[in-house]
Formats: structure tokens, C-alpha cells, sequence
């Protein structure tokens, strides 16, 4: 997977592997030093009905030092919303 994070007007582009769309974004995360979390847990669901329907995402995941951190992600496209769950969730990690 490559990706490219915007922060504070930055933009960092990421590169990882993985069995799915998921791992290989943890394992970018990772590789790019931003966040080394694995993820526990993984939930999705619809938001609304429909060919619009929103996804909602939901991810437990651990820090290397063994805190339990959840992010959330919202998207009409299901991938989208798990990426931004794990954003979340390595946003939390790099804050506490």
C-alpha cells in the first residue's frame, strides 16, 4: 500500500505491506515511524441505507508499550472509513 498523510499543511508519503488494506497501513505506519500499533479488534457497519450509505469503522488497537487505544472512521467507501479508523487510533497513540 502507498498513502500519503496531510497534517498541518504536510504531506508524508508511506509505503507497507499486508495481507489486507488494514495491515498494510498499520505496517506503513509503522515503517514511516508515525505509529506502532497492532490492531485487536475491527468492526464496520452501515450508517444509513442505500447506494450513499455512509460506513462506520471501528478498530481496537495496542501500543508497543501495551495501551489499548479505539479510533473511529467514517466513509461512504468501507476501506476509507477502516483507514480512518486506524488514523484515529494512531493519532490517540501518538498523543498519550
Amino acid at each position: 500500500m502507498s498513502a500519503t498523510l496531510k497534517a498541518g499543511g504536510t504531506e508524508t508519503a508511506i509505503e507497507g505491506r499486508g495481507n489486507g488494506p488494514i495491515d498494510a497501513f498499520v505496517d506503513a505506519l509503522k515503517n514511516a515511524g508515525i505509529a506502532a500499533i497492532e490492531v485487536l479488534d475491527y468492526r464496520e457497519h452501515a450508517l444509513t441505507g442505500g447506494a450513499n450509505a455512509q460506513a462506520a469503522a471501528y478498530v481496537e488497537a495496542r501500543t508497543a508499550d501495551g495501551r489499548i487505544l479505539f479510533g473511529i472512521g467514517v466513509d461512504k467507501s468501507i476501506v476509507d472509513a477502516s483507514l480512518r479508523a486506524v488514523t484515529s487510533a494512531a493519532a490517540r497513540a501518538r498523543l498519550n
